[in-house]
């Protein structure tokens, strides 16, 4: 009886053994259901999801359609019980109003402003809610201005454009009450972010590129440059500036894509000549912990 036991105490501990070193070996899951920050919210982002996909997607196929029309099925599904909780702010400068949740933890922010155009009425308006170590990097190629407006914030400044690539590039530049076209010096923005910023982790990044944004479409993708670079963004403003026919293909391909990646939310719609669009991360973890649970 004594060796029998001993045989069988021996061989659940083998079997006991084995089950551990193969847990120790296997894959660690991405996210483990119910415990992870983007678990929490599954559901909320789900049925903003399928409410903006049910209100747009008869203009799949259809960008005249959906250029005219998307800021409707936007607007419906801001307001649906599951984004109740969202504190979405607003901050105004002369001509435009910008968005931003602030963190929900006592953490410093990292803000990107790409095209300063003579105003940081809205950075100085963010900047006081925000938690003292917070940092704010402009760029826009017209100093004039520009640089002593961003500095005093404070800020740093940058007298570049960013862009998709390094180069020299045509670009609709402010000079004095006017826009005019100008050539200008563009540097590529993962270069920006990864060498000159130093940032991977970008709290909120606010698009006025004159046309340069058309270029950073695919970089939101998964698996677009942003996520080949580690770079993260948590929020980001972007202005579409009007588009002619290609352009509404290029934008009509970027909605589509960013709902079928089921990563960013699209909130506060501004329609004119231009778009001006919100937009929140649901699939980062510190995204959600900061700034939705």
């Amino acid at each position: 009886m004594r060796r029998s036991g001993a045989t069988t105490f021996f061989a659940v501990l083998s079997v006991t053994l084995l089950l551990y070193i193969t847990f120790l070996n296997s894959p660690t899951p991405r996210f483990s259901l119910g415990n992870s920050a983007v678990d929490k919210v599954y559901s909320n982002y789900s049925a903003w999801h399928e409410c903006l996909k049910k209100n747009i997607s008869t203009y799949e196929g259809n960008p005249d359609g959906l250029w005219g029309n998307l800021w409707r099925g936007i607007k419906l599904c801001e307001v649906i019980p599951e984004m109740k909780g969202l504190f979405i702010g607003d901050y105004p400068n002369s001509d435009e109003t910008k968005r931003h949740i602030v963190p929900k933890m006592d953490l410093p922010s990292v803000i990107i402003t790409l095209g300063i155009g003579h105003d940081t009425g809205a950075e100085q308006k963010l900047i006081k809610g925000l938690t003292h170590g917070s940092e704010f990097f402009g760029a826009d190629p017209m100093h004039e201005i520009n640089e002593d407006l961003y500095t005093k914030l404070p800020g740093k400044y940058f007298p570049f454009a960013v862009g998709e690539a390094a180069g020299l590039a045509d670009a609709s530049v402010l000079i004095n009450t006017t826009y005019v076209t100008k050539t200008v010096v563009t540097v590529d923005i993962i270069y920006f972010l990864k060498q000159l910023v130093k940032r991977s982790f970008i709290d909120d990044i606010w698009i006025d590129g004159e046309g340069a944004e058309y270029g950073l479409f695919d970089h939101f993708f998964n698996g677009g440059r942003f996520d080949q670079n580690d770079i993260t963004i948590c929020q980001f403003n972007i202005e579409i500036h009007g588009p002619d026919m290609l352009q509404k293909k290029l934008f009509h391909d970027f909605i589509f894509r960013l709902l079928n990646d089921k990563r960013y939310a699209i909130y506060r719609p501004v329609q004119g000549h231009h778009m001006r669009l919100f937009m929140l991360n649901f699939a980062n973890e510190e995204c959600v912990y900061k700034y939705i649970l």
